[in-house]
């Protein structure tokens, strides 16, 4: 006949927690248990066992299963005082089928580390705000029927201020704007910083669209009155752009890239500009512009038409202006209000004008 202590001899030869548990007449009972077990603080009273209360009917589900072993993962405890286990029902007797052995192995240590490497993965260390990869997440975890928008805030000329009053000024500012744009959100509104000088809030919206618009407009508000950064005085003004999700438009990680399309469009007009489905189109054309212009630059495919600038006085030429003109090798002609303004935006600018200042000197 096998006793309790016998199991209990044999059990203590295993490192962590154990437990052999028995069925009888319905009621679990706990047969036999080694030292690890009972510092782990599991009960061991069955019907005190804070470990039978949980997970009872688990075991009893197994007892009665053709089930050989069962693994599963368990948490003791409440969010704040919590410990994590990977827990192990295994049979016991293959005659007795009333019995089996349960093993704990302690992963608090292990999810604590994992939890504090993803936070410090998803948390802006600057600011101490979600990151882009953080928002997303958080993004893709909403639910379907959930209604909200993304806020995409870009804060305009930011490497300027950067260029001349150094990084430091520069991180200091980026504080003090999440800090004043943190002030004027709802508790439930997530702000995050999606990009070197650009913020992004997740709002839910109750009513109708018009909540958005209203935050736009309150965050400028917001951010009129100026910053004071050592011994200068730091007028900010942003671009907003604004996209909704809950709809046809895509999924959720999207949000974020279609509120940065419509701050675009937000840095020409000067007010808050919602995304719209040509956005896309139209932020693709540009970047396939943005590459063939490279291209032409580098092939020297470009051309110089001059015009001549005349004396009003005497009807005389007096210089010649050089203007860029581009015709791709389809044959097609690029408009240079088209062509110039994506230079511009991309920094092919410079070498576009060292181009022209060397073809118009031959």
């Amino acid at each position: 006949m096998v006793t309790s202590d016998m199991v209990a001899r044999g059990l203590e030869l295993v490192p962590i927690p154990a437990v052999h548990i028995v069925l009888n007449a319905g009621q679990l009972e706990l047969f036999a248990m080694n030292r690890a077990y009972r510092l782990a603080g599991f009960g061991v009273v069955a019907e005190r066992s804070p470990m039978i209360a949980e997970l009872g009917d688990r075991i009893r589900a197994f007892l009665g299963s053709e089930q050989i072993r069962s693994d599963f993962d368990w948490v003791l405890g409440d969010e704040i005082d919590c410990r994590h286990y990977r827990v192990t029902i295994a049979r016991s007797d293959p005659i007795f089928r009333e019995r089996c052995t349960i093993s704990f192995i302690d992963l608090t240590s292990q999810v604590q580390t994992e939890r504090s490497l993803r936070r410090e993965m998803t948390t802006d260390s600057l600011t101490g705000l979600l990151n882009r990869e953080g928002f997303a997440d958080l993004i893709e975890e909403l639910e379907d029927h959930t209604v909200r928008a993304v806020l995409a805030i870009d804060l305009d000329r930011f490497g300027r201020l950067n260029s001349c009053l150094g990084s430091l000024a520069g991180d200091e500012l980026l504080i003090t704007v999440a800090r004043r744009i943190k002030g004027a959100l709802r508790a439930r509104d997530t702000l995050a910083r999606i990009g070197g000088n650009q913020f992004g809030i997740l709002i839910s919206i109750d009513q109708d669209r018009e909540e958005a618009q209203a935050l736009a407009e309150r965050i400028h508000r917001t951010l009129q009155t100026p910053f004071r950064l050592t011994d200068y005085e730091i007028n900010v003004e942003c671009s907003v752009g604004i996209a909704f999700g809950a709809d046809e438009s895509g999924d959720n990680v999207d949000l974020v890239r279609h509120a940065q399309f419509a701050v675009k469009r937000a840095k020409v007009s000067g007010r808050a500009e919602f995304y719209q489905v040509q956005d896309f189109a139209i932020a693709r054309a540009q970047f396939g512009m943005e590459t063939a212009l490279r291209r032409a630059i580098e092939h020297r495919d470009l051309r110089l038409a001059y015009q001549p600038i005349c004396d009003l006085a005497t009807g005389r030429i007096v210089s010649f202006e050089a203007l860029a003109r581009w015709t791709d090798k389809d044959g097609r002609e690029h408009s240079p209000t088209e062509f110039i303004a994506v230079a511009e935006e991309s920094g092919l600018i410079v070498p576009l004008g060292r181009w022209a200042i060397e073809e118009a000197a031959q």
